[in-house]
């Protein structure tokens, strides 16, 4: 969807869109107002006009959503998923004194001095279904990744990209995953 405006006009909407989604806090913000807010950004005549000479005027709300603002929410996710270190979170999450990284990206791999294996899935709240399975199959596919035999411990590291989250959601990812085994790390900005 992206590929229907010329590559200078789609960088410069993007870049419009970021700033103001920025400005209006997006990212943290309810699907309500967030509904306004691409509402407000089809009507302005330097995004939703520039981008209806391109598309037609009932796809213009679709490619803000799929074609810009989605890229908007990875790009935050990975700031947020990027600011917390995988070393600490294997030391907070398991209790151990020290690890190294082995392999860091969507997936991070850490040993403790101990030889023990731990796997960092990545990914959104919303989306932990993904991270897990990425964790899962990357354990399945990886020779060498089980020490002594053993298969490696799991953590999913999850972004909380907005409010929309409660305690109690939390708390029943938490006790999903912990009923397999699997570690829980919520971050946020």
């Amino acid at each position: 969807m992206a590929k229907a405006l010329p590559k200078d006009v789609a960088a410069r909407i993007q870049q419009s869109v970021f700033k103001r989604a920025d400005e209006h806090g997006y990212a943290s913000r309810g699907r309500v107002e967030n509904g306004r807010f691409m509402d407000d950004l089809v009507d302005d005549p330097e995004i939703g006009g520039v981008i209806k000479e391109y598309v037609q005027g009932g796809k213009v709300r679709t490619y803000i959503k799929d074609g810009v603002l989605n890229a908007y929410t990875k790009q935050k996710t990975k700031q947020i998923l990027c600011s917390h270190d995988p070393i600490q979170i294997i030391c907070h999450t398991f209790d151990v004194e020290e690890a190294f990284i082995l392999k860091q990206g969507d997936i991070a791999v850490c040993r403790s001095p101990n030889e023990r294996i731990f796997v960092i899935g990545r990914g959104t709240v919303l989306k932990w279904e993904t991270a897990l399975r990425k964790a899962l199959e990357y354990i399945a596919r990886t020779p060498g990744v089980r020490a002594e035999g053993r298969y490696p411990s799991i953590c999913l590291q999850l972004a909380v990209i907005n409010d929309d989250i409660t305690e109690g959601d939390k708390t029943q990812i938490t006790n999903a995953l912990s009923a397999v085994g699997v570690e829980v790390y919520f971050c946020s900005a």
